[in-house]
C-alpha cells in the first residue's frame, strides 16, 4: 500500500474525531509509533531560581543547593497553537522557517498538547523533544458543545461502555507512549455518576500501563453536571479532583480562590495547577508580559502552575513588528523576555546525560524540526532588544534581571552572548549549564565561539567525586606554560588547533568566522555538576556551540 491509499494517520500525526476513528487507530496503528523514544529519567533534585542567580565572583563559584523534585510545586504548559496539527504533525523535518516552538524544557514538569478535536494524540516531534529532555507529555480529551453532549451521552450512558472507553484511552496511551491525559468536559450532562466513575476507573487503567502516568481533571464541568468553571477546588468539583492526580483550575480566579483551595485540598496541594492563560482573557493580573504578576501569587502560595498558550509569544507578532529584525528574531526576543519574566517562578532540572549543543530550538528561519532541538543553556537568556517589549521597565523580574547571558541570532543560527560589561573588575563566572552527570575516564569538552579579537573563554567545571568531596577542572581558554593539579583543582591547557579532533569539529560545525576550543582530559568517577565561563583578555564572548561527552 503506497502513502496515497493509506490512512492519513498512517502518514502523518493526527487527532481522533470520533469513536469509530478511535477503534480503527487501536485496532491498526501507524507503523510511526516505534519511532518514539522513552522519556528519560531526570535528576531527582532541581535548583530553585533566583534572579541574581547568572554570574557570580570566581572566589565564590559553587554548587547551589539543591532541592527535592518531590516536594516542589510543578509546571504544566498547555500548547494551544493556532488549532494544533501545523507543520508540527509530519514526521520529518518541514522547509518552512519561522514558526513556533517550545525550548525551555528544564524548566518545566508536565507538557500538553492541546487541540479542540475529541481526543488529542501528540504529534510524534513534540512527544519525543519532551521525553529527550524528562518532561512527561500529555494528550487531551475533550467534549464541548452540543456534538460533545452527543458523544458524552454515548460514552458515558453506562458503566461497561464507559469502561471500554477508558481501556481504550489507556491503549492510547500505550501505543504512543505519551504520559496520561488531560480530561475536559466543556458541555453540561444530565447524569454524572458514571462521568465520576469515569475519572477513577481512567486513572487506574493508565496507572497500569505505567505508574509515572498522569490524569488531570481541567476545572470546567461540576458534580451536577453543570458547565460551571469554578476557579478554584471547591466541593462541586472536588469528586473529581479525588479520582485523579491533579486539577487544572480554570484562569479566571482570584487570590481568595486560591486560599480556598489550599483549604480543601489538604495535603495534595501541588496536585492543584492554577492556570495562567498567557493571552489574558479575563486571567488575573492581565497575561501578557504581565504572567509573572499570576506565578507570583501562585508560587507564594506553594501551588502548581498551568501556563495556557504560551505561543502567543509569536502569535501575537503583527507585521508593525517587523522593522528592522527578521520574524524569527521577534519570536525569539519576544519568547525570551517572557520567559526570563517568570524566571524566579520556575526551577531547573539539571542534565543529565552528556550533550552536544548549537542552541537549535528546533526552528530558524528555514526549517522546522523539533527532531534535532538542541539544549539550551540552563539559564533562560535575556532578550536581545529590550526596547521592543512593551513596559520593559515596570516588569520587575526583566528590568532587574542581569542581561549577562543574553539571546544572540544571526545567519539562520541562534547564539549566546557572555557579556561582563559594567560588572566591575572582578572575575567572574558565569554559570552556563547547571547538571547532574555520572563520568568516569576520559572527556571531550569543546567550545564554537564566534571569532573576535580577545574574548578568551576559561571553563570552570564542579565535580563531585564518588567518596562526596568536591574538585574542580580548570579548562584554559589559552596555553598556560605552567599547570596545577592537586586534590583541589585541575587545569588542563586546550588541544592544539590542528589536532585532529579540532579540525573534525570545524567539519561539524560548518559556520565561517568561528573558532573551536577543545580539551580531552581524565575524570576519576564522579558527576559533572556545574559549568561556567569566565571571560579574559574582552569583554564578551558569542558563544555559538558546546559539547561534552565521552572521548
Amino acid at each position: 500500500m503506497n502513502n496515497e491509499t493509506k490512512p492519513l494517520y498512517m502518514t502523518e500525526c493526527c487527532p481522533i474525531k470520533n469513536l469509530e476513528d478511535l477503534y480503527t487507530v487501536i485496532g491498526n496503528p501507524p507503523g510511526w509509533v516505534d519511532k518514539t523514544v522513552d522519556r528519560v529519567q531526570r535528576s531527582p533534585t532541581v535548583l530553585q531560581n533566583v534572579l541574581s542567580d547568572c554570574h557570580t565572583r570566581l572566589n565564590d563559584y559553587t554548587v547551589k543547593i539543591r532541592l527535592d523534585s518531590k516536594t516542589i510545586p510543578k509546571t504544566l504548559v498547555c500548547h494551544d497553537y493556532k488549532g494544533g496539527y501545523l507543520e508540527d504533525r509530519y514526521l520529518t523535518e518541514v522547509n518552512k522557517g519561522n514558526l513556533y516552538s517550545f525550548y525551555n524544557w528544564s524548566h518545566i514538569d508536565i507538557f500538553v498538547y492541546f487541540s479542540h478535536h475529541f481526543i488529542t494524540i501528540p504529534p510524534l516531534c513534540w512527544t519525543n523533544v519532551s521525553h529527550r529532555n524528562g518532561v512527561k507529555i500529555l494528550g487531551t480529551v475533550i467534549t464541548e458543545f452540543k456534538e460533545g453532549e452527543k458523544i458524552c451521552n454515548e460514552i458515558f450512558r453506562d458503566i461497561p461502555t464507559m469502561q471500554s472507553f477508558a481501556r481504550h484511552l489507556a491503549k492510547i496511551v500505550e501505543i504512543y507512549k505519551i504520559d496520561g491525559w488531560l480530561l475536559n468536559i466543556e458541555n453540561p450532562m444530565e447524569n454524572t455518576v458514571v462521568l465520576k466513575s469515569f475519572v477513577g476507573y481512567l486513572t487506574e487503567c493508565v496507572h497500569q500501563v505505567d505508574s509515572a502516568s498522569l490524569v488531570i481533571w481541567y476545572d470546567s464541568v461540576t458534580e451536577d453536571g453543570k458547565l460551571s468553571w469554578q476557579n478554584e477546588l471547591n466541593d462541586k468539583n472536588l469528586c473529581f479532583f479525588e479520582q485523579c492526580d491533579g486539577i487544572f483550575l480554570n484562569y479566571v480566579w482570584t487570590e481568595q480562590n486560591l486560599v480556598k483551595s489550599i483549604e480543601k485540598a489538604g495535603h495534595r496541594l501541588t496536585d492543584i495547577y492554577v492556570g495562567v492563560d498567557v493571552f489574558g482573557r479575563n486571567t488575573f493580573g492581565g497575561g501578557q508580559f504581565n504572567s509573572y504578576k499570576a506565578a507570583e501569587v501562585i508560587r507564594r502560595h506553594s501551588l502548581s502552575m498551568a501556563i495556557f498558550a504560551p505561543g502567543w509569544t509569536h502569535e501575537s507578532i503583527v507585521e508593525s513588528e517587523k522593522d528592522n529584525i527578521s520574524l524569527m528574531e521577534h519570536f525569539l526576543n519576544k519568547d525570551s523576555a517572557f520567559w526570563s519574566s517568570l524566571w524566579p517562578y520556575l526551577y531547573t532540572y539539571p542534565i543529565t546525560t552528556f550533550f552536544e549543543t548549537s542552541f537549535f530550538r528546533g526552528v530558524d528561519t528555514i526549517r522546522f524540526n523539533l527532531f534535532d532541538q538542541h539544549h539550551q543553556l540552563s539559564k533562560i537568556v535575556h532578550p536581545k532588544y529590550s526596547f521592543l517589549i512593551p513596559n520593559y521597565t515596570e516588569i520587575p523580574t526583566l528590568e532587574r534581571k542581569c542581561h549577562c547571558i543574553r539571546l544572540e541570532y544571526e545567519d539562520h543560527r541562534s547564539a549566546c552572548l557572555i557579556n561582563k560589561q559594567g560588572l566591575g573588575r572582578d572575575v567572574l563566572v558565569h554559570k552556563l549549564f547547571i547538571c547532574d552527570i555520572p563520568a568516569n575516564g576520559q572527556l571531550l569538552f569543546y567550545v564554537v565561539k564566534k571569532h573576535t579579537q580577545g574574548g578568551i573563554l576559561n571553563l570552570r567545571i564542579i565535580t563531585c567525586l564518588n567518596n562526596g568531596s568536591r574538585h574542580v577542572i580548570w579548562l584554559n581558554g589559552k596555553m598556560h606554560q605552567t599547570l596545577v593539579v592537586n586534590s583541589s583543582v585541575t587545569h588542563i591547557n586546550p588541544l592544539l588547533k590542528d589536532s585532529d579532533i579540532v579540525m573534525a569539529l570545524k567539519d561539524q560545525y560548518t559556520s565561517t568566522n568561528t573558532d573551536v576550543v577543545a580539551y580531552i582530559f581524565y575524570v576519576k568517577p564522579c558527576h559533572i555538576l556545574e559549568i561556567g565561563a569566565t571571560i579574559e583578555d574582552g569583554d564578551a564572548v558569542c558563544l555559538e556551540a558546546f559539547g561534552v561527552k565521552q572521548a
